[in-house]
């Protein structure tokens, strides 16, 4: 993988380089600028559909959380289109595409060292467990305080409690 980081700007420029080779010296600052204009494009599309969903969820009291991942994928195609080569820009559509996002996704997810994301997890649920505010009683959890109020739906509303007002001016 680390390889993989190392030749991607190479692969970048010899694709750009064999596109202009094969077509002429136009082609690849035209594929570039073009991609860069789309990609700035999607981004602002992706900002402006991700807020109208959020106003919507916010009216209607419900997120749904597929229209969110499509609006992410549109953001990180943008992101992609606007890094000039060709391989950016191929797997900028196959994000777009929710078919070959999803097996993107999957590779991604396989080529990642388990062992060691296995052992950070266990690390991370360790630290949760042991951490300073264990219940000494229990073998898992934690204990949280608080206060609270009953409530129910016959009842006038409940003033704050003292230390939640803040002077409002």
């Amino acid at each position: 993988m680390k390889w993989l980081l190392f030749f991607y700007p190479w692969l970048e420029l010899w694709s750009l380089v064999e596109l202009g080779a094969q077509t002429s010296v136009a082609t690849p600052l035209l594929w570039v600028l073009a991609a860069i204009v789309l990609g700035i494009a999607m981004i602002r599309f992706a900002g402006s559909q991700t807020l109208a969903h959020l106003q919507r969820a916010q009216r209607e009291g419900v997120l749904r959380e597929h229209l969110l991942v499509g609006d992410v994928a549109v953001l990180v195609s943008g992101l992609l289109l606007i890094i000039p080569g060709l391989i950016s820009d191929a797997v900028a559509v196959m994000v777009l595409i929710a078919p070959l996002r999803a097996l993107l996704a999957r590779l991604l997810i396989a080529s990642a060292a388990p062992s060691a994301h296995n052992r950070h997890d266990h690390a991370r649920q360790r630290d949760f467990q042991e951490g300073p505010h264990r219940a000494p009683d229990s073998d898992v959890g934690v204990t949280l305080e608080g206060e609270y109020q009953p409530v129910s739906p016959d009842t006038e509303p409940l003033a704050p409690l003292e230390h939640d007002q803040t002077d409002r001016r």
